[in-house]
Formats: structure tokens, sequence, C-alpha cells
């Protein structure tokens, strides 16, 4: 309640765009210090055997990941280690440098604890973002978010090509890859949301895969506006390339079926640019989970992201088909003892309900 009474109100004086670099670059420093880092891990971080996650080869110390978004450009793995997260996912990375859309690039809706992000694929490009990762050994997993570049003419056969120059220069960095194709902030909108454009896209990712022989796991990020006819054929292209999994959901799109999933309607503007994050998200994303995970039968993994603010949240979403899961606005809500509150209540629903590890209640649904 601290964090919620008396620090948010100060940090919420100075405008999102502004605060997000010296918090997120604070923490950073902070968990690099001497005796002040290793001290803010050991209360942070909850370690326990039960919410360790094995997928694909990839060991993960707990199921909650940092989405994509909140670190760009690779600059805080020891900030997301420090503050409990089990993993994170780097980016979105493009393959040339974009200033981002004009900002303000977030809105904050208190009352309705949700975001209005517009930052359109801010990058620093796929070869500086990979120049400094390449010098870092952090702590725990993190995936790259592969995008393509937010300009006009990279469209279509280009908009392909930049994808692959991220999967490429990532070849021997990182533990798996997410292909966005969900960002609602671009120019072009999420062309390769359609399933025409997706398996264009999916050939020639299929044949940079064969050429770096990269055996990294492949999740796709799709956006919740999706209707389930395309969702099986999302899922049906997963099958014919051999990707693994799905990041379920980015932030909704449509801003008149936003406006119906807030508790406090006024407090948002449809007519303002960009895609709502948080609260709002949080029943539908879990809705395209469950029916994901019941149509493949948990073959295709889930990352559940959308609207998680608590454990209860999180557990909705696993028990829904989620195997791990990702957040932001939760985060920037809530503060820095977010996931060790997550992780302890997750600890508190096994013991419940007689799981001895977190993967035993995925898909469990009551």
């Amino acid at each position: 309640m601290f964090y919620q009474k008396i620090i948010r109100p100060i940090l919420y004086t100075i405008p999102a765009d502004t605060i997000h670099p010296i918090v997120a670059g604070g923490g950073e420093i902070a968990a690099k210090i001497p005796l002040i880092g290793p001290a803010l891990t050991n209360y942070y971080r909850v370690e326990n055997p039960a919410l360790r996650v094995q997928l694909f080869g990839i060991n993960f110390p707990n199921p909650i990941g940092l989405s994509a978004g909140f670190d760009k450009d690779g600059k805080y793995l020891d900030f997301a280690h420090t503050f409990g997260f089990g993993f994170s996912e780097v980016g979105s990375i493009t393959g040339e440098p974009y200033a981002g859309n004009p900002k303000p690039w977030t809105r904050r809706l208190v009352k309705n604890q949700a975001l209005v992000i517009n930052y359109g694929l801010k990058s620093q490009g796929a070869e500086k973002v990979y120049s400094g990762l390449r010098k870092k050994k952090p702590f725990i997993p993190f995936g790259i978010s592969v995008a393509k570049t937010n300009r006009p003419d990279c469209v279509g056969e280009k908009g392909i090509a930049d994808y692959v120059k991220v999967f490429k220069t990532f070849k021997d960095i990182g533990s798996y890859y997410t292909i966005n194709l969900s960002c609602p902030n671009t120019s072009d909108g999420t062309p390769f949301s359609e399933p025409e454009a997706l398996e264009k896209l999916l050939i020639e990712i299929t044949k940079a895969r064969s050429e770096i022989k990269s055996t990294k796991p492949i999740f796709l990020k799709i956006n919740p506006d999706l209707d389930k006819n395309k969702i099986d054929q999302v899922i049906e292209l997963c099958h014919k390339f051999n990707i693994q999994g799905l990041v379920i959901s980015n932030l909704i799109k449509d801003h008149q079926k936003a406006k119906t999933y807030l508790k406090f309607p006024e407090e948002y503007n449809p007519n303002w640019p960009g895609g709502l994050s948080g609260s709002a998200v949080r029943q539908i994303s879990t809705d395209c989970i469950r029916y994901v995970y019941q149509k493949t039968q948990g073959s295709i993994k889930i990352i559940g992201v959308g609207g998680v603010f608590t454990g209860d949240d999180a557990y909705e979403k696993i028990k829904a088909g989620a195997s791990l899961i990702e957040l932001i606005t939760g985060f920037i809500f809530n503060g820095p003892t977010t996931i060790r509150k997550i992780n302890l209540r997750l600890l508190e629903l096994l013991k419940k309900d007689g799981y001895s590890n977190i993967s035993q209640a995925v898909g469990k649904i009551n």
C-alpha cells in the first residue's frame, strides 16, 4: 500500500514517457551495486521448486516474465532478475532504427488500471541492440521479440525481409524468439496477423531457421481482436511450420471494443492513438488462451499476457492453458513487490489445489 498511496502518486506527477527510463535505469543501476543489488534480489525473488518451469529445454525459475515493451533495447536484464521475474522478453526489435510514433507514447488510465500505448515499435535497430546484448551475462532466460521497422515503405516483401534480418541477427542470443505480428501502432496496422500474409512470412522464417541452423523455439504474438476463424488458421500455420507457441495477447486495437471492457469508460478517449493494456485486456486474453489450449490440447504452448496484477490473475491464465505469464502494466501500477506477491500467492494456490509444481495446473480449468 505504501507504493500505491505514497510513491506512485509522486511518480505519476511525471509524464509516463519520462519516468519509465528513469525508474528502469535506476533499478538496473541498483541491481549492479555491491551489497544493495544482492539485498534487493534476496527480498524480491521467490525461489521455490514448485514455481520452476521447464519448457523446450529452457529452465525458468518462475513462470512470471517481463513482457516485451518494457525493455525495448535489452538494457534492463538485471532489473528483471532483481525484481523477481523468471524471464524477460527484449524488444520488440526491428531491422532498422525507428524513433517511435509522435508522443505521448503512454497515457495512464489510473482508475481503470490500464495504459494506452502508442510507441509504434520504437527501437534502436537490430545491430545496435545485438551489440549491447552480446556482452551481457543474464541471470534469467530472455526471449527476442522480433518485429519489422515501422516505416511506410517497409511493407510486403520488404517487411518480411526486415523480420528475417532481426531473426538472423540474434541467432546466437536469447532463449527463444517471439515473432510479433500484433503491434497495433504501426503505419500499416497488423498485416501479418492475416493468415495469407502470415504464411508468406513463415515460409521465409523457416528458410532462415534452416540457414542459421536455429533450434530455438518460436512463438507468435497475436492480438486479442482476432476472430476464432483466424485463430484457427493461425493454429494450422503453427503446426505446418513447426511454430511451438503463441503469446496471447497484445494490446486491444479496436477502440470501441476496448471501451466496453473498462470499468470507468469515461476515463478513456477512443480517439487517442494506440492500443489498450492492463485490466481491460484481462478477460479477452484469458478467453483466447482457453480457446487455443482446448483447440490444440496443449500441443501449442502459450505465454499468457494481459491484465495480470495478482497471483489470482496469473493462476487464472495458467489454469486456462498458459504455461508462462508475462506482464508490464500490473508491475507499473502495483510497484516493485508485484512479482514477489504474485509468486507467493501462486505457491498458496498450488498448495490449496494439491499440486507440487506450477506446470501441473496448466489447463486445469475448474
